[in-house]
């Protein structure tokens, strides 16, 4: 599990198809002060959960397979890319953002960006059966972080950055058109998979 407040970042140094079993490697460097990893630990990248491979002191590896390269950007990667890295909780951590589960859950594209006072908003397009968890004032992971909707619509949402999210990540890079890894909040999820299946929304996920 993880929070979505992304204190590092880490740059893209290679990326190949000749993972284990076609899967696609991913080596990324070592964020300063990351002084315990482990073979197998979890790392958020991007908001995507992923298990390190191998590891030294400038830098770590990791594998994605099919299902993540089916709901993920990784495929589209470019060397030198700077991405949102953050290791998952330990027990005792403070729990600030929301619980973030690493689990991807589509895509979202820009639609807009608007200077605001203080900040700027965002709108994304997302398919109607991700907008329908994505309510305002409810949580919403871009990119592995952790934000509040301010606004909700029927194919899409709104977010409003800070000056201090807008200097601290890649956010403030994004431009229309640009598309980013969406994960809606888990309690979200598990309720509208238990109203799917207990019939309360048809398949259109409107109300029966």
């Amino acid at each position: 599990m993880f929070t979505g407040l992304v204190r590092h970042r880490a740059t893209l140094l290679d990326r190949n198809v000749d993972g284990r079993a076609g899967s696609l490697a991913l080596r990324l460097n070592r964020p300063e002060g990351w002084d315990d990893l482990r073979v197998g630990d979890s790392i958020a990248v991007n908001g995507c959960c992923l298990t390190i491979t191998t590891f030294d002191h400038e830098s770590m590896s990791f594998e994605a397979g099919s299902e993540t390269l089916a709901r993920t950007l990784f495929e589209q990667l470019a060397i030198g890319q700077q991405m949102h890295v953050e290791q998952a909780l330990r027990v005792g951590d403070r729990m600030d953002g929301h619980m973030v589960t690493g689990h991807v859950d589509g895509l979202g594209q820009l639609l807009e960006r608007v200077e605001v006072p203080g900040g700027r908003r965002l709108r994304f397009g997302v398919t109607p059966e991700l907008a329908r968890m994505l309510p305002e004032k409810g949580s919403v992971c871009v990119d592995g972080i952790s934000l509040t909707i301010a606004a909700d619509e029927r194919s899409g949402f709104t977010v409003e950055l800070i000056p201090e999210t807008l200097e601290a990540t890649e956010l403030t890079r994004l431009v229309a058109g640009d598309s980013v890894h969406v994960e809606v909040d888990p309690m979200a999820r598990y309720a509208a998979h238990w109203l799917a299946r207990t019939g309360v929304l048809n398949a259109a996920g409107s109300e029966t």
